[in-house]
């Protein structure tokens, strides 16, 4: 008695090389697809890449801090009120160089010794420029600046921060 074949079994049986050629056809198709998908994924994410990291204008941002393994070394920073300070800290994490604004909008530079004591301050006023130094006491010993008519001046104070001797270049 005879059977019916039916299915896959009707078919003809392949031979090993063959199903060999038919395998590698379907490998190199996967191969090109995955190529072309791997190529239109990598694109977008570059795409992404660029516009989410500003690389084609400006970053914005409220605060920018550099750091190291002990901490913040360089922040960038903006007041509420749209002054921009840059300070330099050191390896304690102590802010030693500060880059800003006075409060009456005129440019600033203050250095700092130990425990965040000033030690010099320049920067300016209604009248010009300004240069003042402070004691480990944090007191002003020396003040030198444009007066407000516009002569030179300078302060010499003792230990305490009080007048001592004085110069001015008015004429009267």
């Amino acid at each position: 008695m005879q059977t019916k074949q039916r299915g896959a079994a009707a078919e003809e049986p392949m031979t090993v090389e063959e199903r060999l050629n038919k395998l590698e056809k379907s490998l190199r198709l996967w191969r090109f697809a995955s190529i072309g998908l791997g190529v239109a994924v990598l694109a977008a994410l570059s795409g992404v890449g660029i516009d989410y990291l500003g690389l084609r204008g400006t970053v914005r941002a409220k605060k920018f801090v550099v750091a190291n393994d002990k901490g913040a070394a360089i922040e960038l920073e903006n007041s509420p009120e749209g002054d921009g300070l840059i300070s330099i800290h050191d390896a304690k994490g102590l802010p030693r160089i500060l880059l800003g604004n006075s409060q009456k909008g005129y440019g600033t530079m203050e250095l700092y010794g130990g425990a965040e004591q000033k030690m010099v301050f320049m920067g300016g006023s209604a009248s010009g420029g300004q240069i003042a130094l402070y004691n480990n006491e944090k007191k002003k010993v020396v003040d030198m600046q444009a007066t407000r008519t516009n002569n030179g001046a300078v302060v010499v104070n003792d230990f305490d921060g009080r007048f001592v001797h004085g110069l001015s270049g008015e004429r009267r």
